[in-house]
């Protein structure tokens, strides 16, 4: 795949420019190929490799396409299929509608191959950047049995399916950060401006400041001073642990090992993984892929490092000759419940039942545990900010007592 910039003439007389990844390396290729489409080509050139990773990394002037859009796709295709519609009827009834453009120009691709003979799996193979390969592989069987409607609508679920899981994730992750960056953005405000202020009236008045306030001067001090230091360190520590993290896999197993010893992140991790590894063993399982290959996918789509090797350790044990329940049990590659559920699935032949059954129960849980965790960590963080202003607000009060009682004396 190569990134081409194009000015076309379309159809209806207007000059339209963008970016495109096509199936070509030469230009000739890229511009015989956008003339089918319609109009006449007027400037095409491919780009740098390295400019071309940078803009497809940044998505810089391609749009995003994400798993609810093309499960959305998806969805409408296998309706209008299943009703008896062609599939290129299909795909130019579906165009008029799509908003996002990359998308668009996509399906506009899809249509002119099809008129040039391809299926819609052979057309829609060329574009792995928006069709993951279990969808790439399930659409080439739905045609080869005659039942492509149905494949449509098991990989608009799949891709469904994924999105919760991702996004559960995501908000289990966005709730404690949100709490934590309003609770040190309050902090910073008080040490920083408010308790300076207050605490220079006081020593104006040569009032004698009590042991706390003393303290709470001493913090404030500490702020004024080395503070912005400090978060200039704190970020040289993230962003050297971010090139490690991706430079060096000692360091990438290690971040992740810690990451499932945290006591709620472990929680989150374990049930995401299991939750996207088991919907995956599912779908390409049911979708006729064998064992291995859909557990090298699994692999290849796992973040955290250690449950990777835990993966290429069954990987190995199953080449050895064992049963797909016992490898994951020996390894501990996925949950105790889950390696059960999945032991029933070998011994009924419905492995891609239970599988896709656990991938549900997990997906359930991460949802229940993103609102738990919600409904716990609000009232914890009010706690400790009603807490600490409370203990600020004393330490200020009490030269203001001590001046009341001098007065009164």
């Amino acid at each position: 795949m190569s990134l081409f910039r194009f000015k076309i003439l379309t159809e209806a007389g207007k000059v339209e420019t963008g970016l495109v990844d096509l199936p070509f390396d030469s230009c000739l290729a890229a511009i015989r190929y956008l003339e089918k489409s319609g109009g006449i080509a007027l400037d095409v050139k491919a780009l740098p490799e390295l400019v071309g990773r940078g803009v497809r990394f940044f998505k810089l002037g391609l749009g995003s396409v994400s798993r609810l859009d093309m499960s959305e796709f998806l969805n409408n295709m296998a309706m209008l299929v299943g009703a008896g519609v062609p599939v290129l009827s299909a795909l130019e009834e579906i165009q008029d509608d799509i908003k996002i453009p990359r998308l668009k120009t996509t399906i506009q691709f899809i249509c002119t191959d099809i008129e040039n003979g391809q299926t819609f799996s052979e057309s829609v193979a060329k574009y792995e950047a928006l069709f993951p390969f279990v969808v790439r592989h399930m659409l080439s069987i739905g045609e080869e049995t005659g039942n492509l409607d149905g494949m449509l609508k098991k990989a608009a679920e799949h891709l469904m399916h994924i999105h919760e899981i991702v996004s559960g994730t995501k908000r289990a992750f966005m709730y404690p950060s949100f709490l934590l960056v309003v609770v040190t953005l309050a902090v910073i405000f008080w040490f920083w401006y408010v308790v300076p202020q207050l605490v220079a009236l006081f020593l104006d008045l040569n009032i004698d400041l009590p042991l706390p306030t003393r303290i709470l001067l001493a913090v404030s001090d500490w702020f004024q001073n080395w503070f912005l230091w400090f978060l200039a360190g704190i970020v040289s520590v993230i962003f050297a642990l971010i090139l490690l993290r991706k430079y060096s896999p000692r360091m990438r197993y290690a971040l992740s090992y810690l990451a499932l010893k945290t006591p709620i992140l472990k929680g989150i991790l374990v049930t995401s993984i299991v939750a996207r590894a088991t919907e995956y063993m599912g779908i390409m399982i049911g979708a006729g892929i064998g064992v291995l290959r859909s557990l090298e996918l699994i692999t290849n789509a796992t973040e955290n490092e250690v449950y990777k090797r835990r993966l290429l350790g069954v990987q190995a044990s199953i080449k050895a000759g064992s049963t797909l329940s016992v490898s994951l049990r020996k390894y501990k590659a996925l949950d105790p419940f889950a390696i059960r559920m999945i032991s029933v699935g070998e011994m009924t032949g419905k492995l891609d039942e239970q599988t896709a059954y656990v991938a549900k129960i997990y997906r359930d849980k991460l949802n229940v545990f993103v609102q738990t965790l919600s409904k716990t960590l609000e009232p914890m963080i009010m706690i400790f900010l009603g807490g600490m202003f409370a203990a600020i607000i004393a330490c200020l009060l009490l030269p203001v007592y001590d001046l009341i009682s001098q007065i009164g004396a």
